[in-house]
């Protein structure tokens, strides 16, 4: 989704603040097709389980998840949402959100996948899937 991409380096070019602290402007994110494969993945598997959680019925975390799509990582992070209609409706509430908001304006964190999912209880659910290959 290159929106949501274009959305969240639009963020954090202007800096921002989560929670209360200050986040000066961050370097813009660059697509990587194994954060993506990732984070589809798990927009999939929550839709077709009808569940919406960072670690899946298995038992996978985020990084499990990321390191079986091939992503050779020194850091990673994730962002889930669901029910947002639009990308504009899903970065600004992640942004929205301390912890969401961090990832999004973690300066360390180089690359970015999106997965995006019709389906399940919630209508639609979005996956920002975050890394700094080593």
């Amino acid at each position: 989704m290159a929106e949501v991409l274009r959305l969240t380096n639009l963020a954090r070019a202007q800096g921002g603040s989560c929670g209360g602290v200050a986040y000066p402007a961050a370097p813009a994110l660059t697509w990587n097709a194994l954060l993506t494969t990732s984070a589809q993945a798990h927009a999939a598997d929550m839709a077709a389980k009808n569940y919406f959680e960072h670690t899946s019925p298995d038992g996978r975390t985020f990084s499990d998840r990321i390191t079986a799509a091939g992503y050779i990582w020194r850091s990673v992070a994730e962002n889930i949402a669901a029910g947002q209609q639009t990308p504009t409706e899903v970065v600004n509430g992640w942004i929205a959100s301390t912890g969401h908001c961090k990832n999004i304006f973690n300066a360390s964190l180089k690359e970015l996948g999106v997965g995006y999912v019709q389906g399940g209880s919630y209508g639609k659910y979005w996956v920002q899937d975050f890394g700094t290959s080593r």
